[in-house]
């Protein structure tokens, strides 16, 4: 899996707000409502990984997530692409003004993804500027997208609900050891 980091520049109007809206539901408060996500309900990859990421395992919140068919695909010979994007931010508030924790994950996160050497994957993790109103501060968040090609729609997507599953171990596996070292 190709990986990249970009970091957004710290001028740069925010890319989220958290919470995102008043219909926001938060799914680590009410992890049922996951039911209520047509997304979820239609494509179960995804409603595993809102589950498990917004887990009682987990110190991450979704912001927001999607998945989409891109046909015909941006890059490749005639190949299909299934993209899923999320935005996750900290459950703990204070954790989400801190720089250098959203790099951590990020290089965390780059090395656990990079071990799977399929060239069908391609992700970007992004770095960027979150407002966060009810703490009246601008913080970070970290938006990812996942892209996986195939030779069909069926493929593609199938190839992107199995990379999900990675994506969400990898984020178990570096929010336990985040756990550790703030103490949580």
């Amino acid at each position: 899996m190709r990986v990249e980091i970009v970091e957004a520049a710290e001028a740069e109007k925010p890319s989220a707000v958290f919470p995102p809206d008043e219909d926001f539901v938060d799914l680590r408060e009410n992890p049922g409502a996951v039911q209520k996500i047509a997304a979820a309900r239609q494509y179960p990859p995804l409603r595993n990984f809102l589950t498990t990421v917004n887990g009682t395992e987990s110190i991450f919140t979704t912001v927001s997530a999607s998945t989409r068919s891109d046909l015909p695909a941006t890059s490749g010979d005639s190949a299909h692409e299934f993209a899923f994007e999320a935005t996750l931010v900290f459950a703990e508030i204070s954790l989400n003004f801190d720089r250098k924790q959203y790099a951590e994950l990020s290089s965390g996160l780059k090395e656990l993804l990079e071990r799977d050497t399929t060239d069908t994957l391609r992700t970007v993790l992004r770095i960027a500027s979150c407002d966060f109103p009810g703490q009246s501060q601008r913080g970070f968040c970290l938006g990812m997208r996942l892209v996986a090609e195939g030779d069909s729609p069926e493929q593609a997507e199938l190839r992107c609900g199995l990379a999900m599953a990675r994506v969400q171990q990898a984020l178990l596996f570096r929010a336990r050891s985040l756990k550790q070292q703030i103490g949580a």
